[in-house]
């Protein structure tokens, strides 16, 4: 009798449909270019993904927190993530190298693709992609993640990154950069009269 080999062993490797397809939705969403914004995306053009879809908000460099989420991500780690940080859901050793590569998403720009597994003693594979986009002012501060389980994968309360890479974006545009007026009261003041 001969070898007996699985298919699944031969297309594991490969992205789950779900990521292929909304990275080709964001990828339609550019023009010449540049990053497309977040008034762009039309939930009914993912209708076939949204619970797996999320939406982040820069709030720091390298850091992002849940602006939306889908329910797959809610379900897998049992609770409503809107206002979390991103990096909530990762082990401790994992955080700062996920914001390093979260600075990276904005900066460069560039595509993450991560592969997870469970943490906390529970098992499970997941993929999760990051795509940046921008506000509606033309910074660089949003983003849309997916995130899809291995079949067989459970909830979980943490994750693990087991790998993480990174696709520049070629001929990207970079956002111009909004100065920000110094909030008023900062500084010193001339008053009429003072004392020397």
């Amino acid at each position: 009798m001969g070898v007996v080999l699985s298919l699944a062993d031969f297309i594991k490797g490969a992205p789950p449909s779900a990521l292929q397809d909304v990275g080709a939705y964001w990828q339609s969403l550019r023009v010449d270019g540049a990053l497309p914004k977040r008034s762009d995306l039309r939930p009914k053009d993912m209708a076939d993904h949204l619970d797996k879809v999320f939406l982040l908000e820069r709030i720091g460099t390298g850091h992002v927190r849940f602006r939306l989420c889908g329910s797959v991500l809610c379900d897998v780690l049992g609770m409503d993530l809107r206002g979390m940080p991103l990096s909530a859901l990762f082990e401790m050793p994992y955080r700062n190298q996920l914001s390093g590569l979260i600075e990276e998403c904005f900066q460069r720009p560039a595509i993450l693709q991560m592969r997870l597994s469970a943490g906390w003693s529970a098992t499970g594979n997941y993929r999760m992609n990051l795509w940046p986009m921008l506000s509606d002012l033309g910074d660089a501060s949003r983003i849309l993640g997916c995130l899809v389980a291995d079949d067989g994968s459970g909830p979980t309360k943490r994750f693990r990154l087991d790998h993480a890479s990174t696709d520049a974006l070629c001929g990207a545009v970079h956002p111009p950069k909004i100065e920000k007026p110094a909030p008023l009261g900062t500084g010193f003041e001339l008053i009429d009269g003072g004392a020397d």
